[in-house]
């Protein structure tokens, strides 16, 4: 995940402004947006979502599912055997799946 002075100077680079021009469009101080920039200061989630914005863009979060470490140890481990092996270990498979409802 990039920082959000990456995301600043990212965006008004791609933008084509300057620091003052950026900050012009943003309501803010060139001082303002080179701390932004350089990580000395942190912008709040608002002021972020401006100074974005203000570089013609939208900022977006999303999120998506982490795999369950155990599960991916267990699927490497499947992934070490046989078929034949594989296909022996489904009965045990099946016993814990009826234990655990």
């Amino acid at each position: 995940m990039e920082s959000p002075a990456d995301l600043v100077r990212e965006a008004r680079l791609a933008a084509e402004l300057s620091q003052r021009a950026l900050a012009r469009r943003a309501g803010t101080s060139q001082p303002a947006i080179a701390r932004y920039e350089s990580g000395a200061a942190s912008p709040s989630w608002k002021t972020l979502q401006r100074l974005i914005g203000a570089c013609g863009r939208r900022l977006q979060v999303s999120t998506e599912l982490a795999p369950d470490p155990a599960d991916v140890e267990l699927a490497l481990r499947q992934l070490e055997l046989t078929p034949l092996q594989r296909l022996r270990a489904l009965p045990r498979f099946a016993r814990l799946r009826t234990l655990s409802k």
